[in-house]
């Protein structure tokens, strides 16, 4: 029988069931143990995927588990990634990492300390389809790539509660570009490597909040110029596309497809399903069990972090240009 890593989770609602699903599938996690104040969200976890409920999250840190999955709001992973440092427990923690650079530095140290590792669930560049896009890209099947277009959308922002957590910009900055674009920009990250700069120019359209629910942003990856548009009042739609000397890359519902030099009409490639939750699940826990190194972790997302922070200051000021960089030293 194969050896699993056992894992405690917090952040059972929402997006958790969805994590929870796919530790049903993934072969190299076993959930170990749960906590959560609610009471209907530990029974539907009960039901789904028995583990141990521990009376706190002291107590499930107390636990004999490998790592601790932390799929809570975004303004909340430091308070409950610290702890799991100190207890010296790993930790795959929902994308970002954190709402600032500052907090991801200081999640960063903890971790290191501790000699454990921190891993974030950028789980968007694990799937079939964005390791299709980084092999034929590193490949040379499109050439020189010239430049990248990112769209990301959808409109569940027109029915959040009037107490939900994404509507404020302290809990949540930005957030069509926090909660959706930071998968395009990790995922582009995986064959471009880290950005350089960002300007970006965000907005209010419709005003259901207090947060923004419109960016658009431009941004550097070495020579190559991406552009990201993550909209939360638009129709859900993802969209991902390269464009090189040699061919053209496009991925969205209608599946990948690639134009070649030469061709008149687009080729459609075959890709298996899947979203990257097995997988990104997966190469956490052989993380956990061998010792090799984690694809996203901590050193590599807060580039992410750095991103859409840079961003935010640019829409800030107008839409000036904006280093890396200088969002990372001056943390």
């Amino acid at each position: 029988m194969e050896r699993k890593a056992k894992v405690g989770m917090i952040g059972l609602r929402g997006y958790g069931n969805i994590v929870r699903g796919g530790l049903k599938q993934c072969h190299k996690l076993e959930l170990a143990a749960i906590w959560s104040n609610s009471a209907d969200s530990v029974q539907r976890s009960q039901q789904e995927l028995p583990s141990k409920v521990c009376p706190s999250y002291e107590a499930l840190l107390a636990e004999p588990i490998d790592a601790v999955l932390i799929i809570n709001p975004n303004y909340l992973h430091v308070e409950y990634a610290l702890p799991a440092a100190a207890a010296h427990k790993a930790i795959l923690v929902e994308k970002p990492m954190t709402n600032t650079v500052a907090e991801a530095k200081k999640m960063i140290a903890a971790f290191r300390q501790s000699h454990v590792l921190l891993g974030v669930k950028h789980l968007a560049r694990f799937a079939p389809v964005s390791r299709k896009i980084k092999s034929l890209v590193e490949g040379g099947a499109l050439g020189k790539v010239l430049s990248v277009d990112m769209y990301t959308s959808h409109s569940t922002s027109k029915k959040f509660a009037p107490d939900r957590w994404k509507r404020e910009f302290d809990k949540c900055p930005a957030a069509p570009l926090t909660q959706l674009g930071v998968h395009h920009i990790d995922t582009v990250m995986s064959f471009l490597g880290k950005p350089d700069w960002v300007q970006s120019h965000h907005r209010n359209v419709l005003g259901l909040s207090g947060n923004v629910d419109c960016t658009v942003s431009l941004f550097g990856f070495g020579e190559v110029v991406a552009t990201l548009t993550a909209h939360y009042v638009v129709p859900s739609y993802n969209r991902l596309a390269v464009y090189g000397s040699e061919g053209v890359l496009v991925s969205d519902e209608m599946g990948l497809r690639v134009k070649r030099e030469g061709a008149e009409k687009f080729e459609i490639l075959d890709v298996p399903a899947g979203d990257g939750m097995v997988e990104i699940l997966d190469a956490f826990g052989e993380s956990l069990l061998t010792g090799q190194p984690f694809e996203t972790d901590g050193d590599s997302s807060i580039y992410v972090v750095a991103a859409a922070e840079a961003a935010i200051n640019s829409s800030l000021d107008n839409g000036r240009r904006v280093s890396i960089a200088d969002v990372l030293k001056s943390a």
